[in-house]
């Protein structure tokens, strides 16, 4: 059963060469994350948003937290890896953080699972003020978020199957909430999914966030390679 994760984004790299920073994902992967006794899996997705700010996401997955709390300067084996990565691609750029799951819409955790590779995503992040407690904002999470605007813009041919919310508990990071909606028809169906996304960033530019100095924005995005516990 799964109960830590692990957010990073990646920012385009300057250089470009997106192949190499896939290259330095997998290393990171295969040298580092996969050989902590907590790893489960790693999905890889890629923002398929016109201009993204992000190009790729990764989504850990862990038993439990022991391998987001140590971190990678305190594990050699992650921070060799990683120092071998970087010679792979040295303006590799992402934010990270990890996290707990706070909230699913179904009532019940996912993970560990499996799901075509049809399948679409809604990835927001939102950098919360601290003043604002955990217990208030999840407790109306589904409204601060946009998921309850989502769920009355979906139809049903558009496949809506769940929302999960995670919570950063580490320091480091710059959101403190992280939401993943997943679809399992929009593959063929690109533009509603972007249509849903720009739903999203309108509510997102509301007095409802920003009375709160919530900072939120979505993309669409798909998983590229999905990194399974061998």
């Amino acid at each position: 059963m799964a109960s830590a994760f692990v957010w990073n984004f990646f920012k385009p790299p300057k250089s470009g060469n997106l192949p190499k920073l896939i290259e330095y994902w997998f290393y990171v992967g295969n040298h580092g994350v996969k050989s902590h006794p907590d790893y489960l899996a790693t999905h890889l997705h890629k923002n398929i948003q016109p201009n993204p700010k992000w190009v790729y996401v990764n989504f850990g997955i862990f038993k439990t937290d022991g391998f987001i709390m140590t971190g990678p300067n305190k594990n050699p084996v992650m921070k060799q890896a990683m120092e071998e990565a970087s010679k792979l691609k040295p303006d590799a750029e992402f934010m990270m953080g990890g996290f707990a799951e706070a909230a699913v819409t179904t009532g019940e955790s996912p993970y560990p699972y499996e799901r075509p590779n049809t399948h679409r995503y809604l990835i927001s992040h939102f950098a919360v003020p601290d003043d604002i407690p955990a217990g208030d904002f999840e407790a109306n999470w589904k409204d601060l978020t946009g998921v309850d605007v989502l769920e009355k813009a979906v139809t049903p041919e558009m496949g809506y199957v769940f929302s999960s919310l995670y919570r950063r508990v580490t320091p480091h990071g710059p959101y403190r909430y992280v939401v993943r909606s997943e679809f399992s028809n929009l593959h063929d169906k690109e533009e509603v999914g972007f249509g849903l996304v720009e739903k999203l960033r309108d509510f997102f530019g509301t007095d409802a966030l920003a009375s709160k100095k919530i900072e939120a924005d979505a993309a669409l995005s798909k998983v590229v390679i999905e990194m399974q516990l061998d």
